[in-house]
């Protein structure tokens, strides 16, 4: 398996960027694969990935953990496993670009060039370049070439800001906007007003981390405070026209990739759990997701059907780039997340997962930006008092919306979760994961592992 080893049998499935499966072949594969004997099928969603490799590298990393605390674990000896290995389009980040404006500092983000890279990232990823089961667009290709020969005349001509706001929003789906991070108003908007609310500069309350000298701070190292809400830089603060673009395609990058996770999950990964789960009623399922995988597999649950029999048995979400209000119901008086039937109608077995650090730069992307498109100018930006907010920097927000949430802490190995009891089916559980997560890629760790076999053991999921 281009030399990766996993400790389980593993089974590749692979989606097409519009979410539905590739090739029936990998679906009849697992099929064949889980009927000698296999009690649990773990279902791996990653998120920001250049290619398969990449992909299978991470699950690779990941079932080693696994294994390794499901053979320490008393109440899961008998039990066999195998892994369902989601593979979808997506693109690698370099987290200094998506830190929202990350690029931006005075000097250097805001030239044509860097603007021109960030233009061809995009492409990359609406053409789903490096993933070998997708064919060039050439229509979009073609309105894509003529943004990147108008980006040089973007400072100076209102016409070319215009055509290029209007240009990519034409290629994105408007199926996934909603309230959770103004992506509503994101379409919305005339490129006119998106364009003033993007360029302005924000002024968050200067938030210091305990210990530090705000005249020792530089401002334009991209160092983040958390007053700033830890996904934003102070880079971010910055306004401008040409800064404008920067934070446009920004949000257009993770837009493309929430409304992508989405399709594959409700097209394609919903239908293959129910595919399953006829052929295999008895088998234990248990999801995980990295990042956007997390809003794959949550959508893939909450678009199955109220069945008993169609629930997995635990759910899994590492460092999720989604909105910490997505279990909430009328979060903002009015909306309820996108997931709130996943806990309101218990459509997990057992407990759900879900670490979360403000060590995670990356998983606010959306976030500050969110905050400008709505008109905001001063806010928390992104933490956990912002209604712009994501899942792997603050976790299930928030007590009153979310009522079914638990608030604890990722444990080393050994230690004693509350979901090791009953009555765990479809709660979020926080698990503040600052001493073992520095970043958000940094997941293959023992503690991630062993807070998942502890789930597995646990009366709703077994």
């Amino acid at each position: 398996m281009n030399g990766f080893s996993f400790p389980f049998p593993f089974f590749p499935v692979q989606f097409t960027k519009d979410g539905f499966l590739f090739q029936q072949s990998d679906s009849d594969a697992l099929m064949r694969g889980i009927q000698a004997g296999v009690t649990d099928l773990f279902v791996m969603s990653h998120g920001w990935n250049n290619n398969m490799d990449d992909a299978q590298g991470l699950y690779s990393g990941l079932s080693t953990q696994l294994a390794a605390q499901i053979a320490a674990a008393a109440p899961l000896k008998g039990r066999t496993f195998a892994i369902c290995g989601v593979l979808w389009p997506s693109k690698q980040f370099d987290e200094r670009d998506l830190i929202p404006g990350g690029a931006a500092s005075l000097n250097d983000a805001v030239t044509e060039d860097g603007m021109r890279a960030r233009v061809s990232s995009l492409a990359d990823l609406i053409q789903a370049r490096g993933w070998p089961m997708e064919a060039p667009d050439n229509a979009a290709q073609s309105k894509l070439d003529a943004v990147m020969q108008s980006v040089d005349d973007w400072a100076d001509d209102p016409g070319v800001r215009n055509f290029v706001v209007t240009s990519i929003r034409e290629l994105l789906p408007q199926s996934s906007a909603d309230a959770e991070d103004a992506s509503g108003r994101f379409f919305a908007l005339t490129p006119e007003l998106l364009l003033e609310n993007l360029s302005r500069t924000l002024n968050p309350p200067l938030n210091l981390t305990s210990g530090t000298n705000a005249s020792s701070v530089d401002p334009y190292a991209g160092g983040s405070a958390s007053g700033l809400g830890g996904a934003a830089s102070f880079r971010d603060v910055l306004g401008g026209v040409q800064a404008s673009l920067l934070h446009f395609l920004n949000f257009t990058t993770y837009y493309l990739m929430k409304a992508r996770a989405g399709d594959v999950g409700v097209k394609g990964v919903a239908p293959l759990i129910q595919a399953v789960r006829g052929a295999h009623p008895g088998l234990r399922m248990h999801l995980i997701g990295h990042s956007f995988g997390c809003r794959l597999a949550t959508a893939a649950v909450n678009a199955l059907p109220d069945s008993g029999q169609l629930r997995p048995n635990t759910m899994t979400l590492l460092q999720g780039a989604f909105s910490h209000n997505g279990f909430a119901e009328k979060f903002d008086d009015v909306n309820d997340g996108a997931f709130r039937p996943v806990v309101a109608r218990k459509k997990v077995r057992g407990p759900i997962l879900i670490t979360h650090t403000r060590n995670d730069k990356a998983v606010g992307v959306a976030y500050p930006i969110a905050s400008r498109i709505a008109g905001q100018t001063a806010a928390a930006l992104g933490d956990e008092n912002d209604i712009y907010g994501g899942l792997g920097s603050n976790g299930a927000q928030n007590q009153t919306t979310t009522p079914e949430r638990v608030v604890g802490t990722l444990l080393d190995v050994g230690g004693s979760y509350p979901f090791a009891g009953g009555a765990t089916s479809s709660r979020p559980y926080n698990l503040l994961a600052d001493a073992f997560i520095a970043g958000h890629s940094d997941i293959v760790k023992p503690q991630v592992a062993y807070a998942v076999a502890v789930a597995l053991a646990t009366p709703d999921a077994a």
